[in-house]
């Protein structure tokens, strides 16, 4: 059965966003938790129990996760689907180039499942996990849950893309930038009819259905060549999970509105914080306030 855990705002670099690669939805949603845990380390979040690590190597991370972390609401006998998946990804790799870089590396290595614990681990190459980590190229925001249900490695992709998008995007089908090459579609749905129906149609029905982002496509042309669309996004508010909304609302209000006065006094007038400094740390106090029995004297 799949792992039932709650939503969240994950931040994926851009990196990855643009990488080429082709992975199937179940190896997609291994690199979605390798994702989750690169936020988690980034974040400074201690991950306690003995079902989730994060293990430093010599060359990249070693990962502990249960199975169920890539299911989809349904059973896996024997893993079979977990060990295809596992297998498929570490004799894959994926792809990176801009204007300064260009970039190929192995992904992960040595996957094993505990067939008693339904525990998987695997080592993530250092490049790989660095990129995880790398938001120069800037980012993209997504709801893990709602990425994590699609069926299609397209659908998955096309949510990445849209997610927050409230501008027009203008994707390309050929080149080094192009969705044949960023998808690993070369040789495939060669007519321009056919990459449309089987990608970008199959992608935003998808969408359409479950997701809080979707877009519509308009096909650019030179001449009588189409040489990709133009994504106009799309928002359903009503599928956006209360929860983030919430989370983003109160990230855009000050410190001084959350913090309790005694305690938002105590810092700047005992510590010397200035506003900005409360409010570059305002998670940590804000945590601190709700979750530790008299917070002052804790301060103090």
């Amino acid at each position: 059965m799949s792992e039932n855990l709650p939503n969240k705002a994950v931040f994926q670099s851009y990196i990855w966003t643009c990488a080429k690669y082709d992975f199937s939805p179940y190896e997609k949603r291994i690199i979605y938790r390798l994702i989750e845990f690169a936020q988690r380390w980034l974040e400074g979040i201690k991950i306690k129990d003995h079902m989730h690590k994060i293990e430093p190597s010599d060359c990249g991370v070693n990962i502990t996760m249960p199975v169920a972390s890539i299911l989809r609401d349904e059973d896996d006998h024997n893993y079979a689907k977990a060990k295809a998946a596992f297998t498929s990804l570490s004799k894959k790799g994926a792809e990176y180039e801009d204007d300064k870089i260009w970039f190929y590396t192995a992904i992960i290595e040595h996957p094993k499942i505990e067939k008693g614990t339904g525990i998987a681990t695997f080592h993530v190459y250092d490049p790989i996990w660095r990129a995880a980590l790398d938001f120069t190229k800037g980012f993209k925001k997504y709801e893990l849950i709602t990425a994590m249900k699609f069926k299609s490695v397209y659908a998955m992709r096309f949510y990445e893309l849209m997610s927050g998008q409230t501008q027009p995007l203008f994707v390309s089908l050929e080149g080094s930038d192009g969705l044949r090459e960023r998808f690993c579609l070369q040789g495939k749905y060669e007519r321009v009819n056919d990459f449309k129906r089987y990608v970008i149609d199959a992608a935003k029905k998808e969408l359409d259905e479950s997701s809080p982002y979707s877009f519509v496509a308009k096909e650019e042309k030179e001449g009588k060549k189409v040489i990709g669309w133009t994504l106009f996004p799309v928002f359903f508010e009503d599928r956006e999970d209360p929860a983030l909304q919430e989370q983003a609302r109160m990230a855009k209000v000050t410190a001084r509105l959350q913090l309790e006065n005694n305690v938002y006094d105590y810092l700047k007038f005992s510590f010397d914080f200035k506003s900005d400094e409360v409010n570059k740390n305002k998670k940590t106090l804000i945590e601190g306030q709700n979750r530790i029995p008299n917070f002052m004297g804790f301060l103090g």
